[in-house]
């Protein structure tokens, strides 16, 4: 599944290469751009003053790519964008692996084709896939601690991965008040990916598991599956790859602020949007919708710099989230003493560099 899919994206972009080159004689139809965000942090403590504090190294950023077609009642937008950074405190510390603080990968590319001409609504086939890049070990470290025993990594590179296909109807319109886009598609696949089968068996991210000794019946029951294998205390089964499907809402909001002039082009100084997917499986619990809410705003200072700030609220009935279960971060792993069935909340503050080509 894993080679399929990444020779589909690799097709996408082939595809969109072809088409751009057909339109070198014609008027230009694609537009493309991106960002580069970019947070660093550097404290150096050298014997530090009781209570003053700690020696701290820290950097990450986001950088993000987009193509986007317009010819007629033909439309097609596409986004790349990775988020990645890590930390340590303690840099002299060299036993100390570094530390995660933000890690996803996301693509997204939605086709979409106008009923009529100057229509609003459009035919649309919806594509979303998310993983992350580098292994996670437990307490979000790059690599396991050396005081502890072997341990498998919690998350790694398509471990897990989300892949949602949604066609519909879909809808953008331009107004005085911003740009408004919905989609609604009553007949939307989604599938949970876990290659790695030990990260798999930890209950972590949405793939089906099932323990407290249940037996196979049990499992094929409860998911509507059967298992890849059993979990290796024997305890239970789980399965890799969890398939769904149901109903995708996706609704959008768009707008710019502020206009001034640099040089003899028109530019905003502030540019906000915001975007809330909601999805229902048909198949299992449609009553849990999973929500990921994301909203970006772009202060522009001059010539592309900009200040972003990015938030994304996350929930997923299926899907774990680390919590802080007595309020004391001295205990547990890094702080976190459970996983739960809990909203997870993203904030990021970057300066950014934004350009087109």
């Amino acid at each position: 599944m894993k080679k399929y899919l990444l020779l589909a994206i690799g097709l996408l972009f082939v595809a969109q290469n072809s088409l751009m080159a057909q339109d070198d004689q014609e008027e230009k139809h694609w537009k493309f751009g991106g960002g580069i965000g970019l947070d660093f942090a550097q404290m150096l403590f050298v014997n530090p003053k009781v209570g003053a504090g700690e020696d701290r190294i820290g950097i990450g950023g986001n950088i993000s790519f987009f193509a986007k077609y317009k010819k007629g009642r033909i439309s097609w937008d596409n986004l790349a964008g990775l988020s990645f950074g890590i930390q340590r405190l303690g840099s002299f510390r060299k036993e100390q692996p570094f530390q995660k603080t933000v890690d996803e990968l996301r693509i997204a590319s939605n086709f979409a084709y106008a009923i009529k001409d100057d229509s609003p609504f459009g035919y649309s086939l919806d594509v979303l896939f998310l993983t992350q890049v580098t292994p996670t070990y437990n307490g979000n470290y790059l690599s396991p601690q050396q005081d502890t025993m072997y341990e498998a990594p919690v998350a790694q590179f398509f471990s897990p991965a989300a892949l949602t296909i949604s066609p519909g109807i879909s809808f953008k319109k331009n107004t005085k008040f911003g740009e408004f886009s919905a989609l609604l598609s009553p007949a939307s696949f989604k599938a949970i990916m876990v290659g790695n089968d030990e990260v798999a068996q930890q209950n972590l991210h949405g793939n089906p598991y099932l323990a407290d000794n249940a037996t196979e019946e049990q499992f094929r029951a409860s998911w509507g599956v059967a298992p890849d294998a059993p979990l290796a205390d024997g305890t239970g089964y789980y399965a890799r790859n969890y398939f769904q499907f149901g109903a995708t809402l996706k609704a959008g909001y768009a707008n710019k602020f502020f206009k001034y002039k640099e040089g003899d082009k028109e530019k905003h100084r502030l540019v906000l949007s915001t975007s809330l997917n909601l999805y229902s499986n048909y198949l299992r619990l449609p009553q849990h919708i999973d929500v990921e809410w994301i909203t970006n705003v772009d202060v522009f200072l001059f010539k592309g710099l900009s200040i972003s700030l990015m938030t994304n609220l996350f929930w997923d009935y299926d899907v774990l989230v680390q919590v802080d279960a007595d309020g004391d971060l001295a205990t547990g792993v890094n702080g976190y003493e459970a996983t739960e069935r809990r909203v997870s909340f993203l904030q990021s503050l970057l300066i950014k560099y934004n350009f087109l080509f």
